[in-house]
């Protein structure tokens, strides 16, 4: 499984340092999430905070459906809860691959979605390690604060949910604050 994750990871590598070649590239978006949402795997819901940092580029294919990776990471709340006496925080971590569209509202504000493929490792018992696949969605609305070069912030709130489709069916829901920064 590490070995799939490593190629994985190098192909994506390679396909955007060529894609950042292309006349086509204008910018590269990084950014993130955090906020609250729910857990689970073989197990009943767990209320968890919610994170996420990710990138996007442009892509000689689309103009208008931008790639985006991102890494998530959601843990349960007790685990930010000072004095818990819990023995084992339950936490899914993955990798995901959407592809991102976004419209302008108006000049100011912007309503974004993605869909893809997401792999995610549960771990919602201390003895559970296993690799999920499925799919994740997400739609987020905000404020676009970026100048006529097309580079500066977008800040945003939204949702996104992932399941996958065998060994744990785990998966995740998040109400969260996105920030982005084109370049």
């Amino acid at each position: 499984m590490k070995n799939i994750l490593k190629v994985s990871l190098l192909t994506l590598l390679a396909a955007i340092l060529f894609f950042r070649s292309t006349p086509a590239q204008s910018g590269i978006g990084v950014g993130g999430y955090l906020g609250g949402g729910v857990i689970s795997g073989d197990s009943p819901n767990q209320s968890a905070f919610t994170s996420s940092i990710f990138f996007e580029f442009r892509t000689p294919l689309s103009d208008n459906i931008l790639p985006r990776v991102s890494f998530i990471y959601a843990q349960d709340f007790n685990r930010l809860l000072p004095g818990s006496t819990n023995r084992y925080f339950p936490f899914l971590k993955g990798i995901s691959l959407k592809g991102v569209a976004s419209q302008n509202v108006s000049e100011n504000y912007f309503v974004e979605e993605g869909s893809g493929f997401i792999a995610i490792n549960d771990h919602t018992f201390s003895d559970t390690d296993v690799w999920n696949f499925g799919v994740v969605s997400s739609i987020i609305a905000g404020f676009d604060f970026r100048d006529s070069k097309n580079t500066g912030f977008r800040l945003g709130g939204g949702m996104e949910f992932a399941f996958s489709f065998a060994n744990t069916f785990a998966k995740y829901f998040s109400f969260h604050v996105q920030g982005e920064y084109v370049f």
